[in-house]
């Protein structure tokens, strides 16, 4: 712990846990981790929260008596959360509240729906998790995350943050490393043609059509659905556009089109269940996101740039589809695009 600290995230419902939030923040602090987490949500913020569960190392989890504020979706902000995690797969400790009954009334969500949703969720987390601990004073709390957490550092071994003590050399050997990686890949590309080369250009109104999996909640539990999504190009390009008018790295392929799933599924959703309140998890075929990436450099929408820090490669709009996006020539994509997300 001296050499590297990890970033923890905490998840409750909201302002009705904040001494457990403080308590568990202190503790981390005096063990040695970075604490982060938001205590309210909005719409505005579940973009920051999600980054910072991708940048941490483990989430906790601490549910007390209520669901938590509720999304436009009607799935509480402390439950996409959760949600989210498990789908980057993120190790996590579930603190649950022994009696939420004897928490007191101003502590117990009002109305029945929501207790209907709490106790589903609670049911949900220990079904789903092997670390599910209970409390019932900060004091546990506290023993909780001291007797859990060098063990899930044993468990689930993450990289951490690291203080270089020798900063200057380390950065010698990076360059050296960069430069012997640059020229492993000319040397590559010397010897191999490019297979995107071969694929056919894309016309901007042509459709492209592919499989994904998302989870569809109805009635307080969740099926997943396996969905086909009809898409132009040009869609395809304004979707994209934002996340990499600056160089990103690869992965923020697949993170903008899943949360484009998220973000427009729930009526293709309700064709196969009509009560569907709600759909998270979004995941598109690893073929299908293959097909995306070449086509998008066979097209010349995107080329690769530097490689980050991590020794990512990333990846940028080019200029002429930086042009496209610019013009009016995707205007009526544009439209289309706005009425399949609403």
């Amino acid at each position: 712990m001296q050499d590297k600290r990890y970033q923890v995230f905490i998840a409750t419902s909201g302002l009705d846990m904040l001494p457990e939030r403080m308590t568990l923040s202190q503790t981390l602090i005096g063990m040695g981790f970075f604490s982060w987490g938001l205590a309210q949500r909005t719409p505005v913020t579940t973009a920051f929260a999600r980054r910072q569960i991708d940048e941490s190392d483990y989430l906790i989890l601490v549910l007390g008596s209520q669901y938590g504020e509720l999304s436009v979706s009607g799935v509480s902000y402390l439950h996409l959360e959760y949600l989210y995690a498990k789908s980057k797969q993120k190790p996590i400790i579930a603190i649950l509240h022994e009696a939420p009954e004897t928490r007191g009334a101003a502590l117990i969500d009002e109305k029945l729906e929501s207790q209907q949703k709490f106790y589903e969720f609670r049911q949900q987390v220990c079904n789903e998790n092997e670390h599910v601990f209970y409390y019932r004073s900060l004091r546990d709390l506290e023993l909780v995350l001291r007797r859990q957490m060098p063990q899930m550092l044993e468990r689930y071994p993450a990289q951490g943050w690291v203080r270089p003590e020798e900063t200057q050399k380390l950065l010698d050997e990076i360059e050296k490393l960069k430069h012997q990686l640059t020229q492993l890949e000319v040397d590559q590309g010397k010897r191999e043609a490019d297979p995107v080369l071969n694929i056919q250009r894309v016309a901007m109104h042509d459709d492209f059509e592919f499989e994904y999996r998302i989870h569809a909640y109805q009635d307080g539990n969740f099926k997943e659905l396996k969905l086909i999504k009809k898409i132009s190009w040009a869609q395809l390009l304004l979707t994209l556009s934002d996340t990499f008018s600056r160089a990103m790295p690869e992965e923020y392929f697949n993170k903008r089109l899943n949360d484009y799933l998220n973000d427009t599924a729930i009526d293709q959703a309700r064709l196969q269940m009509p009560r569907v309140h709600a759909v998270a998890r979004a995941q598109i075929n690893i073929r299908a996101l293959h097909s995306i990436k070449a086509q998008m450099r066979r097209n010349e929408w995107i080329c690769p740039q530097i490689r980050d820090e991590r020794q990512r490669l990333l990846w940028k709009m080019t200029p002429k589809a930086q042009k496209l996006v610019e013009s009016r020539l995707l205007d009526s994509h544009r439209v289309s695009q706005l009425k399949s997300s609403n």
